[in-house]
């Protein structure tokens, strides 16, 4: 959400108004951490109009705060009187920018409305603000999540999906995984082959893929590197993209994931942003209904 060239019936505190001849409004974003699970940011406002300040204090008016991000749809509100607040995000409701609109808002309606900072042009002119008005705002600047999730998954990226004739067609083998140092290895029948290429770009099916195919091979490879040892797999293609993922995240691929706590099922879901619901929630789609 973006507020430009909109004209208001009453004084606004911006950069595109010169309702006010001194005094400015802006608020200072801090990522303060990006974690595998969520985000955690921090709002500093920073409000220099003594006579909003008074309407923020006697509870007349908030801060608001607008988050968007258009590629996962994620919309809401941070409503406060403090002039720091910190809002912690899920990670899977976000991606690329996160667009940012802080705004000072009525809570009520002002009648009467005097500002010692206001340009001349209102002078003996009665102002009346109806509540849910916008007093200040400002355009932000946009938050850039990177997580690169997409290419965690991708069978050219650190997967490999490998075909294996059946002998006996009436017999079905088992999915085998196994670390190389160059790709992670899935061994799958022919005709489980031929209906992974041939679905492999279908967007609606892509959570299914990752469900059945991803999450079972990330687990394996976790549990080879958490019960053996992960060294020999140092210098490995994609150990090393593991490595790069993880540190663009914020987190130490050896410390936290191989060396941590968190559940191995746990790890894997965030890993690629939730695939096992967004599977069952997309399968009306995929049968087209």
């Amino acid at each position: 959400m973006v507020i430009k060239n909109r004209l208001f019936p009453y004084p606004v505190l911006c950069e595109d108004s010169d309702d006010y001849i001194e005094g400015e409004f802006y608020v200072n974003t801090s990522l303060v951490e990006q974690g595998v699970n969520d985000i955690l940011v921090k709002f500093e406002m920073n409000l220099e109009n003594p006579g909003l300040q008074e309407l923020i204090s006697k509870g007349m008016a908030e801060y608001v705060i607008h988050i968007e991000c258009s590629d996962t749809a994620f919309r809401t509100v941070i409503r406060t009187s403090s002039n720091s607040e910190t809002y912690r995000i899920m990670n899977s409701r976000v991606n690329g920018n996160i667009n940012l609109l802080a705004m000072i808002v009525s809570k009520d309606t002002i009648s009467g409305f005097k500002n010692d900072y206001l340009n001349d042009d209102y002078d003996g002119i009665n102002i009346t603000i109806p509540k849910a008005s916008i007093l200040a705002y400002e355009n932000m600047d946009p938050i850039h999540i990177s997580k690169n999730y997409e290419e965690l998954a991708e069978k050219d990226s650190i997967f490999s999906i490998i075909k294996k004739m059946r002998i006996d067609q009436n017999e079905h083998n088992k999915i085998q995984f196994r670390l190389d140092q160059d790709r992670i290895k899935i061994t799958v029948d022919d005709d489980i082959y031929n209906n992974y290429i041939k679905y492999q770009n279908n967007s609606a099916v892509q959570s299914i893929m990752r469900s059945l195919l991803i999450i079972p091979a990330l687990t394996y490879m976790l549990e080879i590197l958490r019960t053996e040892d992960y060294e020999p797999y140092e210098d490995a293609y994609w150990f090393i993209k593991l490595q790069n993922f993880y540190k663009n995240n914020g987190l130490n691929f050896i410390d936290d994931i191989i060396n941590g706590e968190d559940m191995i099922s746990d790890i894997v879901q965030d890993m690629l942003m939730l695939p096992i619901g967004d599977a069952i929630l997309r399968i009306s789609e995929v049968l087209g209904e």
